[in-house]
């Protein structure tokens, strides 16, 4: 009885996170472009590109909104390639002699206040100090310093984390309000009346699930949005003359 247990535990721990992950169904176009995204949001993320992280995070989001996935939904679980960061970030933790551990995890504080304080020379100062130490210890240049980095807690990253996402998600409010605008008034009366009819009808099916007129109003909105020139990454709901929740 007690095997069955064991057994029944381990096929539970394989498979939940599999069946967490396909909870979400994207469309094929959907998922490659959400993995592109992922893809390229983990590239500027070890190099430390703040500006094309937020852009990556705004267009992977734009996805979570049209698929009504939670906010605070890991990347990962979406992204057909993804994995958990923080089966990577444990293979460096203890890594460095404690001498240079206390090296790096001075570094790496200042260099988180100068990034605050936007010294770009002091930034690169430490950025260099840290390279040189990843060379000693064999650590590849594009590991992120967090997960190098020990004299912060976990907590104390995630409250920073949260801080930059909600100033982050309070910027791309602004730019949301300003693309809304943007779009707004673009199409002709007619146009726009047939549009706002795929995105509703659009709005049905994915409630009802129905993958092919999903596909089906994609299809006829982006029709209409290639004639006006809008770009394909725009959301639907920008053009539309009502938002989401009015429908």
């Amino acid at each position: 009885m007690k095997r069955l247990f064991w057994i029944f535990f381990l096929l539970a721990a394989v498979s939940l996170p599999a069946l967490a992950q396909s909870q979400w169904r994207l469309s094929s176009n959907d998922q490659a472009r959400f993995d592109s995204y992922f893809s390229r949001w983990q590239d500027y993320r070890r190099a430390n590109d703040r500006d094309q992280v937020i852009s990556m995070e705004k267009r992977m989001s734009s996805i979570y909104a049209q698929y009504g996935i939670p906010d605070g939904t890991p990347y990962w679980r979406v992204a057909s390639n993804g994995h958990d960061d923080r089966d990577e970030r444990g293979r460096w933790r203890h890594r460095l002699s404690e001498n240079d551990q206390a090296r790096f995890d001075s570094y790496f504080s200042r260099w988180l206040d100068y990034r605050r304080a936007n010294d770009r020379d002091q930034i690169n100062s430490m950025e260099k100090r840290m390279q040189t130490i990843y060379a000693t210890n064999n650590i590849p240049a594009n590991t992120p310093f967090e997960w190098v980095a020990t004299e912060r807690r976990d907590e104390d990253r995630d409250r920073d984390r949260d801080r930059d996402r909600d100033r982050d998600r309070d910027r791309d409010r602004d730019r949301d309000d300003w693309q809304r605008n943007r779009w707004h008034g673009r199409l002709s009366t007619n146009d726009q009346a047939r549009f706002d009819n795929y995105f509703q009808r659009w709005l049905g099916y994915r409630r009802d699930n129905n993958r092919h007129e999903i596909e089906s109003m994609e299809k006829r909105m982006r029709s209409v949005m290639d004639q006006y020139r809008i770009p394909p990454d725009v959301p639907f709901d920008k053009i539309a003359s009502r938002p989401a929740s009015a429908y």
